[in-house]
């Protein structure tokens, strides 16, 4: 105690010892000395005994009471596994949406309603009606027999499915079968497109499932429309086979399976029909939390979406490849991915059609509630006429064979000056949107979204004419569990 007082004694007399300093040596003399005895006093502190603590109370637990709690436990969690609840997780959603388009002079909710002229709904998949304005239930399942998953998601109307399968409410119907450990894993059934760094529904985040759509209420992804390379660069589902390896920072799926279709076969006489699966492979580098990189390619013959326009084969060779990456740090998000791709064949002069582009996101949150994106996206498809295999050429509205006049592909009005049917439009798209999370499980949307076009390409209702650009609007309430 002696030590203690002398080492108190010393540090309360320093104050003064400092003011009467005359010169820089002194000062530092005395900051010398006064370190040794915060020494001093620091390792007589730890020699001092600690102080006793006084014991916590135990309640006592009547033995009895303990095993019927322990019984009724354990009969819960049988009677939970043999109704197969273990393992569940059942998720759902709805986006109801509002669209307004400046060139079809429509202003229109959007929920539950189709992508293709059913039941005469005159109805075409374009970019304001893509895959938003929908209702799903996600039902997943893990297997207690070594870690096979499954999983059923319903989308009515709106599913991948539906996409080139009209009434097929299945957006994904799969499996996930351990082969090796969970790191190498067998994928079978109907599986939505892994490609691009947009989730493949609008309005939740796709992350780490068995073909990473996880569909979860989320809100990475900004906008109510999607980009351009999603829309008509990207596939929509895979229905087959595939193989997912998972080694260190490096997952890689390889798929052999039908693109865009349920079963390939002969249609009719067409012996040039899909008769055979494509092969499509994948692999994500994510060593880093905050940034990583994905690339896909696709290689096979799928359907000829201008065929009927141009007597050419209703099946020919695709070969596409992308890259996109994704770098998050704190509040800031960012996206690009790049395309090339060209098909056989399917272009709207009946020559093979060619495409590349690029989409870029830039985001913000703002606050605990709010997140600001910005999106521009680029797609040069202007070989032989213009087309890819996502883009359905057609006729508008006065009969004439233009391309596709609703989304703005093709070499578009035929009494332009400088109409020329072997050079198609190229495309771009200028996206603003905000996002308001009221819980987290509620939130909502809004954007501004303006397509521009290097010729003529978009139909105006309203007179019968052609423009090169069109502006439309998108308001959104995702509500999901």
């Amino acid at each position: 105690m002696m030590k203690l007082k002398q080492t108190a004694l010393a540090v309360s007399l320093v104050f003064p010892i400092l003011a009467s300093a005359q010169s820089n040596a002194d000062l530092q003399r005395q900051i010398d000395a006064l370190q040794v005895q915060i020494k001093q006093l620091t390792e007589a502190l730890k020699g001092a005994a600690p102080a006793p603590v006084q014991a916590a109370q135990v309640p006592t637990v009547d033995p009895d009471d303990f095993n019927r709690i322990k019984t009724k436990v354990e009969a819960m969690e049988d009677q939970s596994e043999i109704a197969g609840f273990k393992g569940l997780r059942i998720s759902g959603g709805i986006d109801p949406t509002y669209i307004y388009n400046r060139n079809k002079r429509s202003s229109s909710f959007g929920f539950l309603n189709n992508f293709g002229n059913v039941n005469g709904s005159g109805e075409v998949y374009s970019y304001d009606n893509s895959y938003f304005g929908l209702a799903y239930l996600d039902i997943q399942k893990e297997i207690d027999d070594g870690g096979t998953r499954f999983r059923l998601t319903l989308a009515p109307s709106k599913s991948a499915g539906s996409g080139f399968n009209f009434g097929n409410i299945a957006h994904e119907a799969s499996a996930s079968i351990p082969i090796d450990g969970p790191s190498t894993r067998l994928l079978v059934g109907q599986m939505p497109d892994v490609s691009g760094y947009q989730p493949f529904f609008n309005s939740f985040v796709g992350a780490n499932s068995v073909t990473s759509n996880l569909l979860y209420p989320g809100f990475s992804e900004y906008f109510v429309t999607k980009n351009l390379l999603f829309d008509f660069t990207a596939a929509t589902a895979y229905t087959g086979v595939g193989l997912d390896l998972a080694r260190g920072a490096w997952d890689t799926k390889l798929f052999l399976a039908n693109m865009n279709s349920a079963r390939n076969d002969i249609s009719g006489n067409n012996t040039a029909s899909t008769r055979s699966p494509s092969f499509i492979y994948n692999a994500t580098y994510a060593k880093e939390e905050f940034w990583g990189v994905e690339f896909t390619g696709y290689e096979g013959k799928v359907l000829n979406p201008n065929a009927s326009l141009t007597s050419t084969p209703s099946a020919t060779r695709l070969d596409q490849f992308e890259i996109d990456g994704w770098w998050t740090r704190g509040d800031i998000n960012t996206n690009l991915q790049l395309t090339l791709g060209r098909q056989q064949q399917a272009a709207f002069n009946g020559g093979d059609s060619q495409w590349y582009g690029m989409s870029y996101v830039l985001s913000k949150k703002v606050g605990p509630a709010w997140t600001f994106a910005g999106r521009f996206d680029y797609l040069n498809n202007q070989k032989n006429g213009g087309g890819t295999f996502n883009v359905f050429g057609g006729n508008d509205p006065a009969g004439v064979a233009t391309g596709d006049v609703y989304n703005g592909f093709g070499p578009g009005d035929p009494n332009d000056p400088n109409y020329d049917p072997n050079k198609g439009a190229n495309r771009f798209s200028v996206t603003g949107a905000a996002t308001y999370r009221l819980t987290r499980n509620v939130a909502f949307r809004g954007e501004l979204r303006f397509d521009r076009a290097t010729t003529p390409s978009f139909y105006q209702w309203s007179d019968g004419t052609y423009r090169k650009s069109n502006t439309t609007i998108g308001l959104q309430t995702i509500v999901n569990f």
